[in-house]
């Protein structure tokens, strides 16, 4: 059977829709990470490379986690998922703020240098993300049912 004749289902929308996202975001969260850990290095030294890399690492993981939501709770019914992903976006701020109240003293590393790559990276494939979903033809077709 040929991806043609399978059913369109909910679970299928979304699992494409989850891969589409992920390979329109990869290698720019990847080039904005990169380009934050070398120019946070450059102007502040290692205390900027510690909180670009943190920083960084913070963001992918984010999106990363986003994504990997989606495709757990593809099966599930469409209001689950909405439950999911407010939960996610809870769950993302939780950390994001443990990770400014624990760092902010921090000698070792430079906090501007964190916040800046952070955002950089977030802003970059949050961008990526939504445009890649408006793109997205897996969205536009409505699913099967089960009696045809």
């Amino acid at each position: 059977m040929s991806d043609a004749d399978k059913a369109v289902t909910h679970e299928l929308t979304v699992q494409r829709l989850a891969g589409e996202m992920f390979r329109e975001a990869a290698w720019a969260a990847l080039g904005t990470f990169v380009l934050g850990v070398v120019v946070s290095t450059v102007i502040w030294g290692t205390a900027g490379l510690f909180g670009a890399l943190i920083g960084g690492a913070i963001a992918i993981g984010s999106s990363l986690a986003t994504l990997l939501l989606m495709r757990k709770t593809a099966a599930l019914d469409p209001m689950f998922v909405m439950v999911a992903a407010l939960g996610g976006f809870m769950g993302k701020l939780i950390v994001l703020l443990l990770a400014v109240i624990l760092l902010r003293n921090q000698s070792w590393l430079e906090p501007k240098a964190l916040g800046i790559t952070l955002v950089a990276t977030v802003l970059v494939t949050s961008f990526l993300e939504a445009r890649a979903s408006k793109r997205s033809r897996s969205q536009m077709v409505v699913p099967a049912s089960e009696g045809t």
